[in-house]
């Protein structure tokens, strides 16, 4: 199989040359921090000789775009819900490539500081400060900027567009690519899907009474209305959290949680749940029922601890247990949501209501061609469902039987560990995925030729000009 052209047709021809698997690269839809985590361990594994696949994302608008203001899911300004060491490289772990004796294992973690947060402040001068002011979390907006540093030092190739086909082809894949100006069709050995799709919710929106998670963050660039005084945000995960903090404490307004449970829960945030975010070693292991209720008690349908602190003074926050089943204006001319509970169904008065249940994690689906969806029935063994991906997900985060790798980290809790889907582990995922495309024996043959390599100058090796260890200590997830 070739995979000599990387881009075809192109309204202007630009060189793509890859290196890695037969010459074609890795694809990721969307340049956020998973692809971003992807190519800079392709960089630094390349750079120690590893025969590894170039990473091309193909992203909509630009790289971290999701942690920037006017993207429709922050206004750049809410903290951070993980922490920053827990970085593009993190837990800097290389058993995936060899032993840990090995000299090559050690500049390889090395080379992978250089792209770390603290490289990133080092580099940026700013480390000193962030240490002298306690260590902060860092708004979106600066792990945008972030996330962009490392994606610019590593020459991260990205195809702005949007992706409308992915389709199998020859053993690969082939994503075909609305630009705004024509098609392109983007070829490469394996395919990684990372972002989280369009915000689907449960409640139909219409931009004025209900939002979307996106229409209220560009709502609120331009100034909540001040007749919306009761807001009702449905959803209790992380993006409904950082919306009620918003609405409570930046815009002073009465906020009711709709939430599917008894009340809303914080996240289990101790040592003993962070270790399986950061080594997921025994996760398989454990009965169903538990990987499924450690999932839903630390990351799903929780706030974090940071946000429950911060809402615990707040006077104007309450909640209600329930499903919102419709909104509808009465003959009195209130607008109401209808909500179910326990077989029960209430009508609670509001005057704005925001969706943020998140996306759909099968919106891929949608972009499937025939064969690519075929293939996908024929290796679950029937329909496409959640459950059925997330029980077929390999060691590598792909579907297991597919003629080409489709990675789904953002369905690997289950079957693979918690923190693949969130930004608790972007080394390790890095490491599984691109795994896949070096057999064992390439590995061995690859660190030979370093051992026998000249040694490379420091700036060379780190990617930065700086080189400091991470200090991974903690461990939240967002």
């Amino acid at each position: 199989m070739s995979h000599s052209s990387t881009l075809s047709p192109s309204p202007a021809d630009e060189s793509w040359t890859v290196s890695g698997h037969d010459g074609a690269p890795l694809l990721v839809i969307g340049a956020g921090p998973k692809a971003i985590a992807l190519a800079v361990k392709s960089h630094v594994l390349r750079a120690v000789g590893f025969d590894v696949p170039e990473v091309i994302a193909v992203e909509r608008d630009r790289p971290a775009a999701n942690w920037c203001e006017g993207r429709g899911w922050t206004n750049g300004r809410q903290p951070l819900g993980t922490l920053p060491e827990k970085d593009l490289g993190f837990p800097y772990d290389c058993a995936v490539w060899g032993d840990s004796q090995d000299p090559v294992m050690g500049e390889l973690a090395q080379r992978m500081t250089g792209f770390s947060w603290t490289g990133h402040l080092l580099d940026r001068g700013g480390y000193a400060r962030w240490i002298d002011r306690g260590r902060p979390q860092p708004s979106h907006r600066e792990w945008a900027d972030y996330l962009e540093w490392a994606a610019d030092r590593v020459g991260l190739r990205t195809v702005i567009g949007e992706v409308r086909r992915a389709e199998l082809v020859d053993g690969g894949w082939a994503l075909g690519v609305d630009s705004g100006n024509g098609q392109t069709v983007v070829h490469g050995c394996g395919l990684v899907v990372s972002g989280p799709g369009p915000a689907t919710g449960v409640v139909p929106t219409d931009g004025d009474r209900v939002l979307s998670t996106g229409d209220f963050w560009r709502l609120t660039a331009e100034g909540l209305p001040e007749w919306a005084r009761r807001v009702m945000v449905v959803g209790a995960g992380e993006t409904a959290g950082t919306i009620v903090r918003e609405l409570a404490l930046s815009l002073d307004r009465d906020v009711t949680v709709v939430t599917p449970r008894a009340t809303v829960y914080s996240r289990g945030e101790s040592p003993f749940e962070n270790r399986y975010y950061s080594d997921p070693t025994g996760w398989a292991g454990l009965t169903e029922a538990d990987r499924r209720e450690f999932i839903r008690r630390t990351d799903r349908a929780v706030f974090s601890q940071e946000v429950q602190r911060e809402l615990a003074p707040a006077a104007n926050v309450t909640w209600e247990p329930g499903r919102v089943v419709g909104t509808r204006h009465t003959d009195d001319g209130q607008f109401v949501v209808d909500l179910v509970y326990a077989q029960k169904q209430r009508r609670l008065p509001t005057d704005l209501v925001v969706d943020a249940t998140g996306g759909d994690p099968l919106w891929f689906g949608q972009i499937l061609g025939p064969r690519a969806e075929g293939a996908l029935r024929a290796a679950l063994g029937g329909p496409v469902t959640r459950d059925g991906v997330e029980r077929a997900i390999d060691a590598s985060l792909a579907v297991t039987g597919l003629p080409a790798p489709l990675h789904l980290p953002n369905l690997a809790a289950f079957a693979q560990g918690p923190g693949f889907p969130n930004l608790s582990s972007l080394g390790l995922l890095s490491d599984r995925v691109l795994a896949a495309y070096t057999p064992s024996a390439h590995r061995e043959s690859a660190r030979s030729r370093t051992r026998r390599s000249p040694a490379t100058s420091r700036t060379e090796q780190t990617g930065s000009r700086f080189s400091l260890p991470s200090t991974n200590a903690g461990a939240a997830h967002p």
